[in-house]
């Protein structure tokens, strides 16, 4: 069945066109001769003659369209002496005839069965898209937030589609499991660090400090010799660091003690040279050496630091070799102090601060750098390997977030794929059966079908309908085909009226779309019949067989009784259009196997457009659509002429000339060529009058002659103003 049709670019369409859309199973196209009508029957008749319009099929399963037009008249009459023949079954035995429906039965039923298949392969294939879909939006959150950091493991992932793809080839990656931290930090030295080797980092040199701050010489109490007379005094007052002092004084003073100025005894100067006697003075030496020592190597250590803080090394940690540095500075300060203090006092002991904690912790810190440089260099010898490495660590970091989500997804893309395969293979089994029942029905059809049914069936009308000076016979000279004679047997050859012509032409088609083909193969294939003006040219009697004749195709598509799917009639007959769209108490409403549409030409434009009901009921009711919907179209003074004849004439009975009494001298003369009836001569509402002259005036003339006739109110009604539009 066709679902909708794109007119563009051919006969009065422009390239914007029309789109006659939502088809249903029984359409009602109304318009008036040249508006575009036969354009649309001959593109469904054969689409790929119209490259720029389209056909959509439900489905998408085309099946075949059987289109009366003037087309089909003139090929199917005109230029032949004999008509093709219609093949259809005969009078089948009743067994045969059984077999046959049957088969038609089942394939109706597969072929239903085969558009359910299609309908869930698309379902499941959408649904399968729309897995590998989430898996991709799942996969790219994490690239989101792993791309700044790791481009390079990225290089050739850049993309959604990639990257999905990359993830699920990944998922069964064995590398080491690191953590992100630790992966940043390989990336960083990996992909982004110099490639150039680094020299190891020189240990702090705290070689003898240890030496030092154990000298025993730190808790020697250094005193003067014991035997000497006034040793006994020194010792008993433990004052020797305060005589050692004033002894300095006392060889300044001239003999005189420095503290009470008194004489001293005259051997004093030479005992206190013996007490403090050269093993005091060895031991004094020894003590200024050992501060000396310490001084000198403590400022060696802490030049070492600031040089190494200065030189801001990366791979090393100066934040916290800073504060060690002050630890150890704080522990050398107070050392300082206790040494000058022994000096000051060498009797006194001291215990020197341990700088072997700052030491070790020094060590390792230069250690741990010095670890970081030769792993720097170790990834340069190998940086080839060591990139590999990186990478597949960092997609093995990736497919570990994504794992859960893989999971789902490849449990639901099983199932799918299953689903799909399976409904392939039913799709397939119903195919086949569908092609094996057709071939059988074919072989049933080849030894039961013919020409002669069609001929005998349309003779039979002909008569019914009083047509009897003429019929059909078999074609002596071309078998298989049909010729009209008169009958004394003599061929009618151009002779026939052009209502007769249009009707036989008409009755060949009908038997052919219901029952029959030109092929004899194709009897039963599905259709869709087109109409296009099959009663131009007959009178009333006849336009009521062609209307009942279709009217009994609407009903077998309604019933789905026959081959016909689809059916689409297009006119621009009133009387016709509403004895085909007549249906027992619907009134205009629409039925919803059904649509109803119009088609005008608008500025020499096609233009079409669908209505929820039907959209045709009087003639004179579409006189003044047309004049609300169509004002500016090319006969719409004809159409105000209509209107004007029929209203006052027939229904006013006002004459011409009182209705120009009434108007201005300015619109008498727009008005009187709208009043010409009365002196052209009254004329129906089916002439084909054209006059192309100012709608703009005519329009407001008009208005104005029901307006000064003081039937303003049934323009108003009419129009739609002021109250609710009428269809």
């Amino acid at each position: 069945m066709i679902n909708k049709i794109e007119i563009k670019d051919c006969a009065s369409f422009d390239e914007t066109g029309v789109e006659i859309k939502n088809l249903k199973e029984v359409n009602f196209i109304y318009g008036a001769n040249g508006s575009g009508k036969t354009a649309i029957s001959n593109a469904i008749a054969n689409i790929s003659a119209y490259p720029q319009c389209d056909i959509d099929w439900e489905n998408n399963t085309k099946i075949q369209t059987f289109v009366y037009n003037r087309n089909f008249v003139d090929e199917n009459f005109a230029r032949s002496r004999n008509l093709k023949g219609v093949f259809t079954l005969g009078k089948a035995e009743k067994n045969t005839k059984e077999e046959i429906d049957a088969k038609k039965t089942e394939i109706d039923t597969l072929k239903t069965d085969i558009i359910n298949n299609r309908g869930n392969i698309e379902r499941n294939i959408s649904d399968k898209e729309e897995n590998e879909n989430q898996l991709e939006t799942d996969c790219w959150k994490i690239y989101s937030d792993l791309k700044n950091d790791f481009k390079t493991a990225f290089k050739n992932a850049s993309f959604k589609k990639t990257f999905k793809e990359k993830c699920k080839s990944q998922i069964n990656n064995a590398s080491n499991l690191l953590t992100l931290e630790e992966l940043k930090e390989k990336a960083e030295r990996i992909y982004k660090g110099s490639t150039e080797t680094k020299n190891n980092i020189v240990q702090i040199d705290f070689k003898n400090i240890e030496y030092i701050e154990n000298h025993s010489i730190w808790e020697t109490k250094i005193i003067g010799k014991k035997d000497v007379d006034i040793a006994a005094m020194i010792e008993k007052l433990d004052n020797s660091d305060w005589v050692k002092q004033g002894r300095v004084h006392f060889k300044k003073n001239e003999g005189l003690c420095p503290f009470c100025q008194q004489p001293t005894p005259p051997n004093f100067e030479n005992l206190l040279s013996e007490y403090f006697n050269e093993t005091y003075l060895k031991q004094i030496d020894e003590l200024e050496q050992q501060q000396s020592n310490f001084l000198s190597k403590t400022e060696d250590i802490t030049l070492q630091i600031s040089t190494l803080i200065s030189l801001e090394n990366k791979d090393i940690d100066n934040i916290r070799l800073e504060e060690l540095k002050k630890l150890l500075n704080s522990k050398i300060e107070n050392n300082k102090t206790k040494i000058k203090n022994k000096l000051k006092e060498p009797s006194s002991t001291i215990i020197l601060d341990n700088l072997k904690s700052e030491q070790d912790l020094i060590n390792a810190l230069l250690q741990k750098a010095n670890d970081k440089i030769k792993l720097h260099n170790d990834t340069v010898k190998n940086i080839t390997r060591e990139k590999s490495k990186l990478t597949n660590e960092v997609w093995r970091y990736v497919v570990e977030q994504i794992r859960t989500n893989y999971q789902a997804y490849k449990t639901k893309n099983t199932t799918l794929t299953k689903a799909i395969k399976g409904l392939e293979e039913s799709k397939k089994e119903n195919i086949d059966r569908k092609d094996n029942l057709i071939k059988e029905i074919i072989e049933l059809e080849k030894q039961n079908t013919g020409i002669e049914q069609t001929k005998t069936e349309i003779n039979n009308l002909l008569n019914k309908f009083g047509f009897t000076n003429f019929k059909l016979v078999e074609a002596t000279e071309e078998k298989g085909s049909y010729q009209i004679v008169r009958p004394n047997g003599e061929r009618v050859e151009r002779t026939l009226s052009e209502g007769e012509k249009t009707f036989i032409t008409f009755l060949y088609f009908y038997h052919w779309l219901k029952e029959g083909s030109f092929n004899q193969e194709l009897i039963t294939v599905d259709r869709v019949a087109v109409f296009d003006d099959p009663i131009s040219s007959l009178d009333s009697d006849v336009l009521f067989i062609v209307s009942h004749l279709i009217r009994k195709l609407i009903d077998e598509v309604r019933n789905k009784s026959g081959n016909i799917k689809q059916i689409i009639i297009l006119t621009h007959n009133v009387y016709f259009h509403k004895e085909v769209t007549y249906n027992k108490g619907k009134g205009v409403e629409r039925l919803r196997d059904e649509t109803f549409w119009i088609i005008r030409k608008e500025n020499d434009i096609s233009k079409i457009k669908s209505y929820d009901k039907n959209p045709i009921q009087t003639s004179y009711e579409l006189l003044w659509r047309e004049v609300k919907e169509n004002s500016r179209g090319i006969t719409i003074e004809n159409t105000l002429r209509r209107i004007i004849e029929n209203y006052f004439k027939m229904f006013g009975g006002i004459s011409p000339d009182d209705i120009l009494k009434e108007l201005d001298d300015e619109d008498k003369i727009i008005a009187s060529s709208l009043l010409s009836w009365s002196h052209a001569g009254s004329h129906g509402v089916n002439d084909d009058l054209y006059v192309t002259t100012g709608s703009e005036k005519h329009l407001k003339a008009f208005k104005n002659i029901f307006e000064k006739t003081k039937h303003i109110e049934h323009y108003k009604m009419m129009m739609g103003e002021g109250a609710e539009n009428e269809q």
